[in-house]
């Protein structure tokens, strides 16, 4: 109900309320109930009057008469309490029931308006939402025709990318396989060519590189086994048909390259060691007493063709080298029993550690050459090598490469300062090679250096190369 129709309701509630109550308070005034109630009244008050007046022994009529007004207003006002509360009690109830009929009627009468005017709205708002709805649903279907459509579309173009991605997807995977093969391919010729590099290499480190000289139109001369970086210089000097002096440090491998020299060649190899009190009989021979020849090394070679090595020449009798002079230069020699022309293939390779400029302070022993002599002869620099030396070395104690190495190193620190300091002390590749060989017997690396490295060597020399006081490893 709305709040206006409620205060019409009240309004008038009241309005008829009032009217009525108005309209019988007269013919309440007149009621036998109120003419009962007064005479009751009137008599009980006049009762008390009279005891009033007996106990106050009133004298004078005034005094009872105002005393008798005075009850009967009294009994007037009782009287018209008492007829009030009864008619106000009826009054109310009939008020009551007639204004909850009237109140009932208007309120009625009210929601009758109100529902009329509720079915009203109702319909207005019923009309409008089923305009609303029907515009909504004809959007709906027209939203869901798109979309149908839309889908549609999108359907088509799923379904054709979807063939292009299996197309795709086919030749990726057509070129996956041609690229796995030639992955396939390339790993394979990668690991080939991989393991042929790694077979090369193990072969250089274990198997010795085949030197190749050729000389003129001659066949090319080949060496196998390890060697030294010059012999190719030694193979092309001899192969030119001069003799060849080999000059450096003690333990370079100047003996060994002339016995590979000699293999190079195919020829048979003789040697001779050289010293300041070598005899004449060794280079050409003697009789005995019998008087039978005996021939040396050196006529087998000189005649019959073959390499002869003279070690040590800066060591031999300068008397005995000048003998040489001659079968050097004119390749003809007299022999204890007889001249002998030298043979076509006859070569010679001598060694010494000085140019002929006599003894230093490592070769103190050292004779000077004869600059004849020396004129014979093509001179090469044996340096060391260390390559050559270190490749040496592991290939005598192949089961110890590292400790090799170590020792290796050392002495070739030791190699450095005694050079740079000039100390007579000498530190050859032959002192590693013998440490290796050393090592693989079982000695331990202390040992190896201790016996063969630095035996022997004084405290100031030990202390100046950097050794611990026992001469055991650097001490720095």
């Amino acid at each position: 109900m709305r709040k206006s129709t409620r205060t019409e309701v009240r309004q008038i509630a009241e309005a008829m309320a009032t009217e009525t109550v108005m309209r019988c308070a007269d013919a309440l005034a007149r009621s036998p109930y109120a003419e009962r109630t007064m005479e009751t009244t009137s008599r009980r008050v006049a009762a008390e009057v009279a005891r009033t007046i007996a106990d106050e022994r009133v004298a004078h009529a005034d005094e009872i008469v105002r005393a008798a007004a005075a009850a009967a207003k009294g009994t007037a006002t009782e009287t018209a309490r008492q007829v009030a509360e009864e008619t106000s009690a009826s009054l109310a109830a009939e008020a009551a029931a007639r204004t909850l009929k009237e109140s009932r009627e208007v309120v009625e009468e009210a929601l009758g308006e109100s529902r009329e005017a509720v079915r009203e709205t109702l319909g207005t708002e019923r009309r409008k939402l089923a305009e609303e709805l029907a515009r909504t649903r004809a959007e709906l279907d027209e939203a869901q025709e798109k979309l149908t459509e839309a889908l549609a579309r999108n359907r088509a173009e799923l379904e054709d990318a979807q063939g292009q991605l299996t197309e795709a997807l086919g030749r990726t995977r057509r070129e996956l396989a041609e690229a796995r093969e030639e992955v396939m391919l390339s790993a394979g010729r990668f690991a080939r060519d991989e393991a042929v590099r790694m077979v090369a290499e193990t072969v250089a480190e274990q198997v010795p590189p085949v030197v190749e000289v050729r000389v003129a139109e001659a066949d090319p001369v080949r060496v196998g086994g390890h060697s030294h970086v010059v012999l190719p210089d030694v193979l092309l000097a001899l192969g030119a048909g001069c003799h060849v002096l080999l000059v450096g440090p003690a333990g370079t491998g100047k003996s060994m390259m002339a016995r590979q020299t000699a293999e190079a060649f195919g020829q048979e190899f003789h040697a001779l060691s050289l010293g300041p009190t070598t005899p004449m009989s060794k280079i050409f021979g003697y009789y005995d007493a019998h008087g039978q020849y005996h021939g040396t090394p050196f006529r087998s070679a000189f005649e019959h063709g073959g390499l002869m090595l003279l070690d040590e020449l800066d060591s031999g009798h300068p008397g005995l080298l000048a003998e040489l002079n001659q079968a050097l230069s004119i390749r003809s020699c007299a022999f204890a029993d007889g001249m002998v022309a030298a043979h076509p293939e006859f070569r010679l390779i001598a060694t010494a550690n000085t140019y002929g400029t006599g003894g230093d302070r490592q070769y103190v022993g050292r004779q000077a050459l004869d600059a004849a002599t020396l004129d014979r002869f093509v001179v090469i620099d044996v340096p060391v090598d260390e390559d050559l030396e270190e490749r040496i070395a592991l290939a005598h104690a192949p089961s110890r490469p590292e400790d090799t190495l170590r020792v290796i190193e050392e002495v070739r620190r030791l190699r450095a300062t005694a050079a740079e300091k000039r100390l007579p002390v000498m530190f050859s590749p032959r002192a590693g090679i013998d440490a290796a060989k050393l090592l693989q017997a079982g000695a331990s690396v202390e040992q190896a250096i201790r016996w063969r490295v630095v035996r022997g060597m004084s405290a100031a020399h030990r202390s100046a190369l950097g050794l611990a006081a026992d001469g055991g490893e650097g001490a720095e």
